[in-house]
């Protein structure tokens, strides 16, 4: 049996620009999971969250080494709403 989760505060984390996300917002209703990076995270003090700017490509997740990427649509999500995937995503060259 899992724990009794007692806060939030665990999951409203800062999370750096270049880390890899999952959304799964829309995955209850027969959707698929959006794939992407975040841009840029600030704390909003009136929501007493972190906040932050998304770049998602859809339902993958986007290839480092595409040289020839989609162009990605940007969203604004609290940092509590994403599961991570991968710390920092790595551009090799």
């Amino acid at each position: 049996m899992g724990r009794k989760l007692e806060s939030l505060d665990e999951f409203d984390v800062y999370l750096p620009p270049g880390t890899l996300v999952r959304h799964d917002g829309l995955v209850w209703d027969g959707g698929q999971p959006e794939f992407g990076v975040v841009v840029r995270c600030w704390r909003d003090h009136e929501m007493n969250v972190w906040d932050c700017y998304i770049a998602f490509w859809g339902n993958e997740a986007p290839d480092p080494t595409d040289t020839n990427p989609e162009k990605p649509y940007i969203l604004r999500y609290a940092s509590m709403s994403v599961t991570v995937v991968a710390p920092l995503l790595q551009e090799t060259r």
